[in-house]
């Protein structure tokens, strides 16, 4: 695995070395027209760019779509770009029904990111994230896409996990001519800008060295006890030696753990960003070219998380307020290279990699059934977490047309495969937490004093490895049949999909039981220290296990697939698409207990393998169908092309890898604990779509579309009966749901400049849960859906060409964030949140534009409410957001 990971290394470099020494100078190349006729017009279209930027970037895409024989949304680069969207997520909002979910996830007609899946150009690829079973879409930067398509109706080319709809990411390939861009920004917000929380520790090395050695040594038990079976070989009772030695090496090891986690008040940095674009292409004879692209991007950024939190029980007694600031450095470095033979045959190669590191410090203060604010008692927590996220992506992307056959019955035959090799790694080498208390003065509210608790996991230290690997391949083929009155495309195609996880778990927990006096007093700085902690006379305890990555496993998932289908055109009025898709799915998800030495672990995981109802290993295969019906007309209601297309489809979503074992995780942005659920079963969907599509001469278009979806065995989230100060959320399958909408979407000029673009979904839903499973209501809306979805855009684009602003508004209708069962509290619902940004961009030159953006200028909050048993509506949890500035400048040549 090292070997294959240096190779790959050495040739992402190598290529780059190539790209960063193209020559600067390249002939521009020009095309003429001649005639009224010419639909292609260098000229005119050099002029829609300066004088309709972001109204030119809208309309760029209309005919696309209209291609397209099943409903999809699809954006452009330059649309992208003109309404400074710095990521991929961002700019996915301004497609109907698609609402963002902590900044990184998309909800496709309202239905969550496990029922969306993501592609890059074409290929599936993991995701680094330990919570989400899709690529987080923050990760990749605007700059490096040619084209977002959000299907939403299902087409047998893609694969059968399908529900909200499949997002596909074409990132640019090779440019025409020579380019150069470089971009510098900065920022902040208004939660942020001035302190925040810190810590001085640089370990990051992960599992020390000597408890990873001592676990093999003692047989997976570092505590005393477990140390003392191993150094008495008598098996009797220990000896006052033997218990002192087995201390002393307890001790050591606990020694060995990163304790300089000190928590303090610190001042939070400006954003800063840098982006640099650099590319060419050459003709080396009148038919061959070849070109390369590069690009490399950095961003800082320092974020205060705030939350207040209730308990739904007694939300006056039990409540807690979080200071989180959040650290986190996103790098990307991407390069493509190609060849062009006669515009007949391109070939590519893609390398791309992505990394992220956060750096996270918490305090959490509150009140407990064990400590009331009129009692002066308050609970304090303490935690760090470091996390290393690492996404590389290699491909190798194939378009071929053969026009060897083409006369007479046969067109061009059209071929284009891929191969991809993605690997994405978590790494958290060190998440600690500490319990403390404090004494506050019930008549002035100041602090005391504060101590450490004389508890067992009193300081607990959290290592979590995963590694994540994707490769897969594919081949598609279509060749058209050519009539008098009609077009017949022959289409089918193949792909393997083979995916590979590790994830690997430990936690050490430092025990203070017994410990008294004044030794736990005053903070993990001042108490977990290495005089402290050698003192013998101190009953402190190093024990492993307990808490959350305890758990690990080994998964894998392959996927065999093949697809055909047909698209006739007759008439330029009526067009058929219809095919099948055949899926063989094996998918094991195998526990392992990194403590259990004994065997008796693996034991019995052998012999629940051989039940009849196990679920480690499963196996499933089936056809999935779709056929849509596309109905043209030019000129009807006045427009130039219309459009109505009716549309079914048969698909599954099935769950992840992680949703199937029962691991803990902590999702990042709430910082609510997440369990899976190994019996969970796949959601079987029918489809249904209608869309009626208006483009007209002005460029301003209005689409219109229904949909319905039945879903069975949906996969829902619902929280884990327990205490009410700790959520716990894991996922079950429900009996039976649907959904169901309508959405608009439209584009008009507005004159003078202006244009507003924008579209509304409304949807409703039900999901009818097991009447024995606990649930508060058992008939209820789905998760995740909301009432009403808005998106608009009010732009504006100077005559001159000089100047282009837009105010841009999301908004989504409360919706449920988990189903609550055993407790007669009402289900959870996330709050509304409305954002507006503004966004103004200044062109004195081609080459150079500066781009102000303010987000979230209502300064609104991410909000969580529930109605408990009593009939009281309380705010379980609200997240502060803040309102952010950056300021942006590019450089073109």
């Amino acid at each position: 695995m090292q070997k294959k990971s240096l190779n790959r290394h050495k040739l992402f470099i190598a290529l780059s070395a190539v790209s960063v020494s193209l020559s600067a100078a390249a002939q521009a190349q020009t095309e003429t027209a001649s005639g009224s006729q010419t639909i292609i017009d260098a000229p005119v279209l050099e002029e829609m760019l300066v004088t309709g930027r972001q109204v030119s970037g809208a309309q760029s895409i209309i005919d696309q779509r209209l291609e397209e024989a099943f409903s999809a949304d699809i954006l452009g680069g330059e649309q992208i770009a003109r309404a400074g969207d710095s990521n991929i997520a961002i700019a996915l909002t301004r497609v109907p029904g698609v609402t963002l979910v902590d900044g990184q996830y998309v909800y496709v007609r309202s239905l969550g990111e496990r029922y969306s899946s993501v592609q890059l150009n074409g290929a599936a690829v993991p995701s680094p994230e330990l919570t989400r079973n899709v690529l987080p879409l923050d990760l990749l930067p605007s700059s490096i896409v040619k084209t977002l398509k959000v299907q939403k109706a299902y087409s047998p080319d893609l694969p059968a996990h399908f529900g909200g709809g499949n997002v596909d990411i074409r990132t640019t390939s090779i440019p025409e001519d020579f380019v150069f861009e470089l971009s510098l920004g900065t920022g902040s917000n208004s939660e942020s800008s001035g302190d925040g929380l810190g810590y001085a520790s640089n370990k990051r090395n992960g599992l020390p060295h000597d408890i990873d050695q001592a676990l093999d040594l003692y047989q997976g038990k570092i505590n005393v006890n477990g140390i003392i079976d191993i150094i008495d070989t008598d098996g009797g009772s220990p000896t006052p030696e033997q218990l002192t030695e087995a201390r002393t090496i307890n001790r050591n090891l606990m020694l060995s753990l990163d304790r300089d986690i000190e928590i303090e008040k610190k001042s939070n940095d400006l954003d800063l960003s840098g982006n640099l674009t650099l590319g060419n292409s050459w003709a080396l004879t009148d038919d061959l070219s070849i070109g390369a692209l590069l690009n490399l991007s950095r961003d800082e950024s320092v974020r205060n998380k705030n939350q207040h939190r209730k308990a739904i029980g007694d939300p006056e007694q039990i409540y807690s307020f979080i200071e989180r600031t959040i650290d986190e450095t996103r790098e990307l470095a991407g390069l493509n290279a190609g060849i062009n033979y006669q515009d007949m045959h391109q070939i590519a190669v893609n390398a791309y990699n992505i990394r992220i590191e956060e750096d996270e410090a918490q305090i959490d203060t509150g009140h407990d059934a064990s400590n009331r604010a009129q009692d002066g008692s308050q609970t304090v927590d303490y935690s760090t977490r470091y996390e290393e996220r690492e996404l590389e992506v290699y491909q190798v992307l194939g378009d071929h047309k053969f026009d060897q056959l083409s006369g007479g019955l046969f067109g061009d035959l059209k071929v284009d495969w891929f191969y991809s090799d993605a690997t994405a790694t978590t790494n958290i080498p060190g998440k600690t937490s500490v319990k403390g208390n404090n004494r506050i003065d019930t008549t002035t509210g100041e602090l005391i004093s504060t101590r450490l608790l004389a508890t067992s996991a009193m300081a607990s230290v959290a290592f979590l490895n995963l590694e994540d690997q994707v490769e897969s391949y594919g081949v598609n083929a279509a060749l058209p049949l050519l009539f008098e009155n009609a077009e017949i495309t022959l289409s089918g195609g193949y792909s393997y999909n083979d995916k590979a996880r590790q994830y690997y778990g430990y936690t050490a927990n430092i025990n203070a039981i017994g410990v008294s006096g004044n030794v736990l007093a005053g903070t993990p700085g001042t108490v977990l220290t290495d005089a402290t902690l050698s003192n013998l006379a101190n009953p402190f305890e190093l024990t492993m296990g307990g808490g959350l990555g305890t758990e690990s496993y080994l998964a894998a998932q392959m996927i065999d697939a093949a697809y055909g289908m047909f698209d006739a055109k007759w008439d330029d009025t009526w067009r058929l698409t219809a095919g099948a898709r055949y899926e063989d799915y094996r998918q094991a998800v195998l526990p392992i207990d990194l403590l259990d030495y004994s065997g008796e672990y693996l034991g019995k995981l052998i012999e629940d393998l051989q039940n009849d109802g196990q679920r480690f290993a499963i196996r499933d295969d089936g056809w999935k169908p779709s056929v849509a019906l596309t109905y043209m007309n030019q000129g009807f209601m006045g427009a130039e092309d219309f459009q109505i297309r009716a549309s079914y489809a048969k698909t599954l979503v099935r769950p992840d890898l992680r949703e199937l074992s029962e691991v803990f995780y902590i999702d990042p942005e709430l910082g609510i604990q997440v369990q899976g659920n190994p019996n969970l079963q796949s959601s079987e969907l029918d489809h249904y779509d209608l869309r009626t599509e208006w483009v007209y001469d002005s460029g301003d278009n209005f689409t219109f579309s229904l949909f319905y979806k039945d879903v069975a065995n949906p996969i829902e989230q619902s929280r884990v009966p327990g205490s009410d100060d700790s959520i716990v959320l894991t996922f079950y399958n429900a009996i039976s749901g649907k959904i169901y909408g309508a959405e608009f979407e439209g584009l008009k000029t507005l004159g003078a400049g202006f244009f507003i673009t924008g579209n509304i979904t409304l949807t409703d839903s039900e999901i009818v849960s097991p009447a024995d499973g606990g649930f508060t209501n058992i008939s209820r809306k789905m998760t995740g859906q909301s009432d009403y979805v808005i998106n608009a855009q009010l732009g504006y684009d100077s005559d001159n060409g000089m100047h282009s602003a837009s105010l841009v508004y999301n908004v989504f209708g409360e919706r449920i964030y988990y189903a609550a069962r055993l407790n007669g509290h009402d289900d959870a619902f996330e709050q509304p949140f409305n954002s507006l940004d503004l966004i103004y961009s200044f062109f004195p030159t081609e080459q150079l534009t500066a781009k102000i953006k303010l987000g979230n200028l209502l300064n609104e909050k991410r909000t969580f409410e529930q109605v408990n048993s009593n009939g009281q509506s309380v705010t379980i949890l609200e997240q502060e957001v803040g309102t952010s500035y950056s300021l942006d400048v590019k450089y073109r040549f």
